[in-house]
């Protein structure tokens, strides 16, 4: 028996696909609805993600230590004593150096040429007292009685030590210069020197010629009576040839005093200790002089700074420095010695001048000419304090200064304190009211969390 299948309707297949797709598109839909609510915002939740966040509390734990102001600076290792000399010549003409016998940093000892000007030297001695005047012969005064300690110490002993330049000084000046290889400048014209010492030999001959005319009367027979006029007159023809020869001896011996060996102001330079050494030199062979033409240090070494006037508050004299040469790898201790006035340099910018020197033994040679740092302990707590940092002290709309501390939950409380030293970042504080302890937690500011 045989089945025969019937064909399916057309209609019936249409309605299945329709019924399939539109499964597929619903689930599609509702896929799309979940991913599409991860971009869509509501207009509350786009303002609050562009608000800023919420700020932080920034706070410093409040410690209990020594607490130290110090002050660094930067300052020059010099001579105690700069000295700028510039030679000139004597005849009024142009001044040209001829020679140049050092140069910067050069170590000079006493009694050692520099340098000429006009074929003539520039050469050092032991002094405090500056060269003011050509030292003649006959000359008195405390500058003399230097040159004659000069003359001792660089062993050209001139026998006088009164101040007054005599002839003992005037034959040490002559040893000094041949030592020099120079020939002294001389004082006194020599045809002066000439004329005077005529006048002596004119007066002692007349004296001679008046008592042997004395002498022949006297030894006449019969011999004329002792109230004789010619006796009287050859007696007094005597005394006054005895007079004239005082007078003309005394006029010599003026004469004599102002002249010979001398020593000019130019070419000399008085410092206090040596070895000095030359800081700048503008001596060119054959060149003009220029001042200054030399600039010379001489005594213990010290460090010279500039500090400003909030700086100068800070300061005082007696304070001590720590001195540090960081390229040579040197330290040395030292105080302040001084501390000048306000003063412009040639900038026009305003500052005090502070020196420092060595609070033992003298700073280390090496340190001549270097740039050094200085730190100076400008104060100091008596013992531990507590301390805070800058950031955390404010004075409120009382004008008081307080601190704010974050207590536990967040909550702050404000303590009013008083200050002492500052240093470093902190400054120490003591509660007026409230308290303050060792780990309590300061607030010093809020930032973006």
């Amino acid at each position: 028996m045989s089945i025969m299948k019937r064909p399916r309707a057309q209609g019936s297949m249409s309605r299945r696909r329709v019924l399939v797709w539109g499964l597929a598109g619903a689930g599609a839909i509702s896929i799309g609805g979940i991913g599409a609510g991860g971009f869509i915002k509501s207009p509350q939740q786009a303002a609050a993600d562009a608000a800023p966040p919420a700020p932080a509390t920034l706070t410093a734990e409040v410690e209990r230590r020594v607490l130290v102001d110090t002050v660094v600076l930067r300052g020059t290792v010099a001579a105690g004593g700069t000295f700028e000399v510039t030679p000139t010549s004597r005849e009024g003409r142009e001044a040209v150096v001829t020679r140049v016998q050092v140069t910067v940093g050069s170590t000079v000892k006493a009694a050692s040429t520099l340098l000429e000007v006009g074929g003539r030297p520039l050469f050092a001695l032991p002094g405090s007292i500056p060269v003011y005047r050509d030292l003649r012969p006959g000359m008195s005064g405390k500058d003399v009685k230097q040159l004659q300690s000069a003359l001792r110490s660089v062993g050209v002993d001139p026998g006088e030590s009164n101040g007054v330049f005599g002839p003992g000084t005037k034959r040490a000046v002559t040893k000094l210069y041949q030592r020099l290889s120079y020939e002294p400048m001389v004082e006194g014209d020599p045809q002066t020197l000439v004329a005077s010492a005529e006048q002596v030999r004119q007066a002692k001959r007349a004296l001679v010629a008046a008592q042997e005319q004395l002498g022949r009367l006297l030894s006449a027979q019969p011999a004329p009576a002792n109230d004789a006029a010619d006796v009287v007159q050859a007696r007094r023809t005597v005394t006054y040839a005895e007079e004239d020869l005082a007078t003309a001896k005394k006029a010599d011996a003026e004469v004599q005093a102002r002249s010979g060996p001398m020593l000019p102001a130019a070419e000399v330079v008085f410092l206090p200790k040596f070895p000095a050494r030359v800081d700048a030199l503008k001596a060119r062979v054959g060149s003009a002089v220029v001042a200054p033409l030399i600039t010379m240090s001489s005594g213990a070494l010290v460090v010279r700074a500039k500090i400003n006037p909030a700086q100068r508050a800070l300061l005082r004299e007696g304070m001590p420095v720590e001195i540090t040469a960081e390229l040579l790898g040197v330290t040395g201790d030292g105080r302040i010695e001084s501390i000048g006035d306000l003063e412009a340099d040639e900038t026009g910018t305003r500052a005090h001048e502070l020196v420092v020197v060595s609070a033992g033994d003298p700073l280390d040679p090496r340190l001549a000419a270097q740039d050094v740092r200085l730190t100076v302990r400008a104060a100091s707590t008596d013992g531990e304090v507590l301390v805070v940092p800058l950031s955390g002290v404010f004075s409120g709309a009382d004008g008081k200064l307080s601190v704010q501390l974050l207590e536990q939950g967040g909550r702050l409380s404000r303590v009013t304190v008083t200050t002492g030293v500052s240093g470093d970042g902190y400054v120490a504080v003591t509660p007026v009211d409230g308290s303050i302890d060792p780990g309590d937690r300061v607030v010093v500011g809020v930032t973006g969390r």
